[in-house]
């Protein structure tokens, strides 16, 4: 019973300070491909979206490993937390949500 006043309650906050909601009809349409890894959909090759169980390395890692596999990931990671800091949900690179998008420097090779 509790429930249905919940989402009554959290909706009507919602609307109450702006946030704008989809109606269920609308769609929403994103070039989507899906790589070697099920936990991370690419939008293109320098942008993608975050997954349940995403980090920063994570995502790093596996970028590093499709383009250059042995090239070391910790200098490649400090330029997405760079790249990244200013358009994070919460302002801090180890916590990033699910559905945000994150973007990709080029990779360079290092010395």
């Amino acid at each position: 019973m509790g429930r249905p006043l919940l989402i009554v309650g959290l909706v009507g906050l919602l609307m109450a300070t702006g946030v704008a909601m989809a109606a269920p009809t609308d769609e929403a349409r994103l070039p989507v491909t899906m790589g070697d890894s099920a936990t991370t959909t690419a939008i293109s090759v320098d942008e993608v979206v975050v997954e349940r169980g995403d980090h920063l390395w994570k995502i790093s890692r596996r970028h590093v490993d499709s383009h250059s596999p042995g090239l070391k990931i910790a200098p490649y990671w400090l330029r997405v937390i760079e790249l990244n800091a200013a358009s994070l949900r919460s302002g801090d690179p180890d916590l990033i949500y699910p559905g945000e998008v994150i973007r990709l420097p080029e990779i360079s090779e290092q010395p």
